[in-house]
């Protein structure tokens, strides 16, 4: 009688792990990630929850630099670091890369757009010679 207790426990136990993990899954947005043109066969998804961002992609450059940005268009172009600095993540020999940071706040609301961007010269400090990889909207 006691096995068959413990096994009815561990099962509820398992049922309520299973449940909460779901629930937390639930809760965040996957987002496609769109090639801009200069990086026709990029192709990504992101799953971003009010605390935590998580990107992989392929086709990129590989053995590169690539940096993960929250970005406004309108009414004027600014952005913040996905995560913690310096944002960044490289790419293997076969150009693909994967991301992923805890974040202070939900980017939702607050922020338009993610973008992944290229550092040619591999210093992800370098903001002025950056090149855009992929996008999605924020939903």
């Amino acid at each position: 009688m006691k096995n068959i207790n413990k096994i009815t426990v561990s099962i509820i136990a398992l049922v309520i792990v299973v449940f909460s993990i779901s629930s937390m899954a639930g809760t965040g947005h996957e987002l496609t990630l769109n090639a801009t043109k200069d990086h026709p066969a990029a192709k990504g998804t992101a799953l971003i929850n009010d605390n935590y961002v998580s990107i992989q992609a392929r086709g990129l450059k590989s053995n590169s630099i690539y940096t993960v940005w929250f970005v406004n268009m309108k009414p004027k172009k600014h952005e913040t670091g996905a995560g913690s600095a310096p944002y960044m993540f490289k790419t293997d020999a076969n150009g693909f890369g994967q991301y992923s940071a805890p974040l202070s706040e939900s980017p939702f609301g607050k922020w338009q757009m993610i973008m992944i961007v290229l550092h040619p010269n591999g210093d992800p400090a370098d903001m002025k010679s950056m090149v855009g990889a992929l996008k999605a909207k924020l939903a």
